[in-house]
């Protein structure tokens, strides 16, 4: 639902108790109560209150309300609401029943109908303020979650700038290596080198790409990291996917790169667990991988998991749940996301 619609629908809410207020004034302020000369004066009443409830919404509270001039909201507020709203709607009510000569018969006195119009003004300047102060706090959350966007993304490009250059150093190390030992398999590391940096750089700027393409990223990611390790049977990876599932770009990265970086997997006790499920419209991502005591703390926290937590929260506010757990032997993060 767009912003004109629900600023439609919630002031036409407003309409209705302002107009069922008109019919309570109208009813207490008439000698008679006969259907037509009811509903006549309930909408003279009605026009006045929304009057007043545009007055405050527009006018008083945006204008000195909203920028703390108290006084003078205090005073503008009860002049509307004492004095201009009242008046004016008793002479127009007046007006109108004379013209047509039928002005009722004011109950008790005239008191009556001015003290339920200066009531009433008060309840619609009052509702008047409310909406307003909502609408305003509605749009302050937009700016504020606008803002959190665009500082995500501006943590995203600087991940993103930072990823490559790790991706290049390790990588272009490993394969400077290769070039005397396997010039072929220096050949291939250089292919998958080049595509995920072709997906890091392009795909990004998109919001969301094929799962697949993200696994198919992932391995070759995971093939450059066993380049440089001993026994590459210690890193595991399995997906089990729907390739027309679609996820925003390098969701899974950040999770994999610090299972490497902060394992040591050419330790024979190390390993490095990697799996991607989906079932019932669920998908499950799981990594665990054995810690390297010899890292400190502050390194043991990885590069873009905070900001990781933060995407998620993000682009999946109700519908994911990460847990990330650390015994000081073994760190693991899951994370379920529900895309059903």
């Amino acid at each position: 639902m767009n912003k004109t619609a629900i600023y439609f629908l919630s002031h036409s809410l407003a309409w209705v108790v302002l107009f069922f207020l008109g019919l309570v004034i109208a009813f207490n302020s008439i000698a008679f109560t006969d259907t037509p000369s009811l509903i006549v004066t309930a909408s003279i009443f009605t026009v006045w209150l929304i009057v007043s409830f545009y007055v405050f919404y527009y006018k008083l509270v945006p204008d000195y309300l909203a920028k703390s001039k108290y006084k003078t909201f205090t005073l503008y507020a009860c002049l509307t609401v004492i004095i201009i709203i009242p008046v004016d709607l008793l002479l127009w009510y007046g007006i109108f029943y004379s013209s047509v000569g039928e002005f009722p018969t004011v109950n008790i006195n005239i008191i009556h109908p001015y003290v339920a119009s200066v009531l009433g003004a008060i309840i619609s300047g009052g509702l008047g303020t409310f909406y307003r102060f909502g609408s305003d706090w509605f749009k302050s959350q937009q700016i504020k979650k606008d803002l959190e966007n665009k500082h995500l993304l501006s943590e995203l490009r600087t991940l993103k700038s930072k990823l490559n250059p790790h991706l290049l150093f390790n990588t272009l190390n490993n394969i400077d290596t290769l070039i005397q030992t396997s010039p072929e398999q220096a050949s291939e590391a250089l292919s998958k080198l080049s595509d995920i940096l072709r997906y890091v750089v392009y795909e990004t700027e998109n919001e969301t790409v094929s799962i697949q393409k993200e696994i198919d990223n992932l391995q070759k990611y995971i093939a450059l990291e066993k380049i440089r390790i001993v026994n590459p049977d210690a890193v595991q990876f399995v997906s089990d996917v729907n390739e027309n599932t679609t996820i925003p770009p390098m969701l899974f990265f950040p999770f994999v790169e610090n299972g490497f970086k902060h394992s040591n997997l050419n330790q024979p006790d190390h390993k490095l667990k990697i799996s991607i499920t989906e079932a019932q419209g669920k998908l499950v991502f799981s990594c665990l991988n054995t810690i390297n005591t010899y890292r400190s703390a502050d390194e043991a926290s990885g590069m873009g998991l905070e900001l990781a937590r933060k995407r998620l929260d993000l682009l999946f506010p109700d519908t994911h749940v990460l847990t990330i757990s650390d015994d000081g032997h073994t760190f693991k993060v899951n994370l379920e996301i529900q895309i059903d």
